[in-house]
């Protein structure tokens, strides 16, 4: 029988009794979509999956993003992506490597594209290398995070909205781009406050790739951000993941921010596969917009 335990306040649950090698039935499905949207990050442990497996229990959820690059995975399925220290062998890269520097850039406070007009809906993760000290995977709730907000600054940042951009992240972290990858590099505008289908709002914070905030200045903007992420990230509103081997977890992008802590990228290996579960909806603002 599936169990749901909670593990921190409003934020993240393990379920038990589930061996996510046997296909789901319509009454798990169900629940887990349940309780995801309840918990916003749902952890199963022990479970030694296939790629194919992995793709299989993802697609129970939503439509399935593919790529078209092995990513450093020796056998290529299509919907799942790599992120790791390592190269293909097992070996570790070199920490000049430029796969390690984008990998640093999971180091940063982010929600998963919010640079696409329509970001994903969630993602889902399982460990095949873990790091010994560091490498924990660090989640906000962003919904706790804006109910607890006063209501001189909920009344502030209503209607406000920031552009997000991918090319300004590679700027910021000092890559240099030709005008045409720059003009095919995505970037979208979202509200600061996210309205969800339930009647609920979250903060809409995702630092690395937030440009500025519409009509304000870059000095005014980076200073409001600055300062709901550092309320935010307070520790009442977060969940830490500690990384077992074999650990699945998945979460719901939408109304939570995540971040990975450092760790030695030299000395220890971190391997994690993952599939993307496309977004079904825009960031939708604070109130519903009205129709002409």
């Amino acid at each position: 029988m599936m169990r749901f335990r909670k593990l921190g306040g409003a934020l993240g649950a393990e379920v038990t009794g589930l061996n996510l090698q046997t296909p789901l039935g319509r009454c798990e499905a169900d629940q887990l979509t349940k309780e995801w949207f309840r918990h916003g990050v749902l952890v199963f442990r022990g479970q030694m999956i296939t790629d194919e497996e992995h793709v299989r229990f993802a697609r129970r959820f939503g439509r399935l993003e593919t790529f078209t690059q092995p990513n450093g995975i020796a056998s290529f399925v299509p919907e799942i992506f790599c992120s790791a220290n390592t190269d293909e062998s097992g070996r570790l890269l070199p920490s000049d490597d430029e796969r390690i520097k984008m990998l640093r850039l999971n180091w940063l406070w982010h929600i998963d594209s919010s640079y696409r007009a329509m970001p994903v809906k969630g993602v889902v993760l399982r460990a095949l290398h873990v790091a010994e000290e560091g490498g924990d995977t660090i989640f906000a709730d962003n919904v706790a995070a804006f109910e607890a907000l006063p209501g001189t600054i909920k009344t502030r940042i209503e209607g406000l909205r920031a552009i997000h951009n991918f090319a300004y992240l590679v700027r910021q972290q000092g890559g240099d781009l030709r005008p045409e990858e720059v003009a095919s590099l995505p970037r979208a505008e979202h509200p600061l406050v996210r309205r969800h289908a339930d009647g609920r709002r979250s903060l809409y914070l995702s630092p690395p790739y937030m440009e500025k905030i519409v009509g304000w200045s870059e000095a005014d903007s980076c200073a409001l951000l600055h300062e709901l992420m550092a309320w935010a990230t307070q520790e009442r509103f977060l969940f830490r993941h500690r990384w077992q081997l074999h650990d699945v977890i998945m979460w719901d992008n939408a109304w939570t921010m995540h971040c990975v802590t450092p760790y030695d990228v030299a000395r220890h290996r971190r391997v994690v596969h993952g599939v993307t579960i496309l977004g079904e909806e825009p960031v939708l603002p604070m109130k519903a917009i009205p129709q002409p």
